[in-house]
Order: C-alpha cells, then sequence, then structure tokens
C-alpha cells in the first residue's frame, strides 16, 4: 500500500478527529478501472452515435437524386418510396447554400431548385448534402440549356438542326 499523497491529506482532513492521521487511501483497483474503461467508454459511443450513425445511414440510402435530359427526380423512401419530377423547363433558378463547416468538413451544401408553379407561389425543391453542389448546379443549367434549345426551338420550328 501506498502512504496518501499530501493532496489526499488535505482532502479528507475534514473527515478525521484531531487524534485521527490517514495510513493510506485508495479506491477502486487501477486495473480494474482501465480494463472496464477501455470496454465501456467504447460502448457508451456506440449507444449515443447509434442513432446518428442510423439517420444517416437512412438519409445515404432514401434519398437518390436522379438527373435525365429532361427532368430531376428525387427518390424519397426506402420502404415507402415518394418520387418528385422537377422538369427542366419549369426550373425558374437554381441557389447553392453552401455553409462553411459542411462545405470544409465533408464538400457538401444544399441545392435550392425554384420552380414556376401552377398557382401563384413558386415551388422549391431542396437537394441536401450533395457532394460539389456547385458542380451539380452548373450540370443542371447545361441540361436545362441543352433541353430548352432543342425542345423548345423545334417545337417552334425556328432553330435548324446542326
Amino acid at each position: 500500500m501506498k502512504s496518501p499523497t499530501a493532496k489526499q491529506r488535505k482532502n479528507y482532513a475534514k473527515y478525521l478527529t484531531e487524534s485521527e492521521e490517514i495510513v493510506s487511501a485508495f479506491g477502486i483497483g487501477d486495473k480494474y478501472f482501465w480494463i472496464n474503461a477501455s470496454v465501456f467508454f467504447p460502448l457508451s459511443f456506440i449507444l449515443v452515435g447509434m442513432p446518428f450513425l442510423l439517420k444517416v445511414l437512412h438519409l445515404k440510402h432514401s434519398k437518390t437524386y436522379i438527373l435525365t435530359n429532361r427532368r430531376l427526380l428525387i427518390k424519397d423512401g426506402v420502404f415507402n418510396i415518394s418520387l418528385t419530377s422537377a422538369p427542366f423547363n419549369k426550373i425558374t433558378h437554381i441557389t447553392v447554400k453552401d455553409k462553411f463547416l459542411p462545405r470544409i468538413s465533408y464538400g457538401i451544401g444544399d441545392l435550392i431548385i425554384h420552380t414556376a408553379a401552377s398557382g401563384s407561389l413558386p415551388v422549391e425543391i431542396v437537394l441536401e448534402k450533395v457532394q460539389d453542389p456547385l458542380e451539380v448546379k452548373n450540370l443542371i443549367e447545361d441540361l436545362i440549356v441543352k433541353e430548352r434549345h432543342i425542345t423548345v426551338p423545334q417545337q417552334q420550328g425556328l432553330v435548324k438542326k446542326f
């Protein structure tokens, strides 16, 4: 057994009577502590982190953004699937939300696709956590230009094919 340190003597002095002195001060064994800590410390992260991990896995497998030559499709869900379609001729403009920490940490951002609605209010479609959002925005804009250049002028008979 080790002799008590000066700090232990000071901390525990309030528990002693006038004629008492500390011979030894100890707690649970170091080996017991470190073995259990090495097992339960990672488990605590697993238990606490599990909901976050499941959320990320669900998001990865449930959201798919599909670009065709005519429209943007968004598949959402694993068991119950919803499909959203935005034809390129209805997209008015695209906003990129490129926040600092997600951009620096993961290289991701959000795209907001603004569409012309059939009613009085425009509709916004949000593409969340997209890798390289500026590249995706430019790709969508290129596809929009190609779609409008090919379909609209040909339908009106104003432009010849090259």
